[in-house]
């Protein structure tokens, strides 16, 4: 394993503690990864998350909190989280597979404050947790998708029973007014025709007064001039 960490402090990946140190037995790695452009950031407790930046998913108001879901299902802080075997993988992924695996046990063996079976352990149950609320998320989606049905059939129901009312009271209004046009156009044509009775009945009248009066007039004139002179 020596040989292999003589190899990544050469290489710029990992740094050994001054000598002082190495005489005690005492052997600390710098984890962070010498990437060009790719400097691992301090790994991060799983009680203190990365802040998000702004306009990223995870200001969104249905954004996962890992922290909560791990907590909410029992899982406690790590040795060694699985996060950070994950950013010393990517780190590292300008290795091939073999260089990367010696790389890591070296790092590992090197280290006695954690093993390889810390962020294994960490990272079976962050993933039954995830599980856990990946059901729990389904159900209650399964949930709200009956909520809603139910809801929707509802308003259906109503609609059609409001609607049915509002065209059966449309009807009988039709009704109404086709009543009342009838009943209005029948005593229309009865009033015109009382009038225009009226009218024949009052011509005929006049007509027969204006007859009867010149008759009587012509006697006027035939006879009222001789009744006027005096009598010898």
């Amino acid at each position: 394993m020596k040989g292999m960490l003589d190899f990544l402090e050469k290489a710029g990946l990992v740094k050994r503690d001054e000598p002082a140190a190495l005489a005690e037995g005492v052997i600390n790695l710098d984890l962070s990864i010498a990437v060009p452009g790719a400097n691992l950031p301090a790994p991060a407790t799983p009680s203190e998350p990365a802040p998000a930046s702004p306009g990223t998913a995870s200001n969104v108001a249905t954004a996962l909190n890992l922290n909560d879901i791990y907590a909410a299902h029992g899982v406690g802080p790590a040795v060694y989280p699985a996060e950070r075997l994950l950013r010393l993988v990517d780190g590292l992924s300008a290795m091939d597979e073999a260089t990367r695996q010696l790389a890591i046990k070296a790092m590992d063996a090197a280290d006695e404050s954690w093993t390889i079976n810390d962020p294994l352990i960490d990272a079976a149950a962050k993933v039954q947790a995830l599980a856990a609320h990946g059901q729990a998320i389904a159900a209650n989606l399964q949930q709200l998708e009956q909520q809603t049905q139910a809801h929707l059939d509802a308003v259906a129901q109503r609609q059609e029973k409001v609607v049915g009312d509002i065209r059966q009271q449309i009807a009988e209004l039709e009704g109404l007014v086709a009543r009342e046009l009838s009943r209005s156009a029948q005593e229309t044509a009865t009033q015109q025709a009382n009038l225009q009775a009226a009218r024949s009945t009052i011509a005929r009248d006049l007509a027969e007064v204006a007859q009867v009066s010149q008759r009587l007039q012509s006697l006027s004139n035939q006879f009222g001039a001789s009744n006027t002179n005096p009598q010898e």
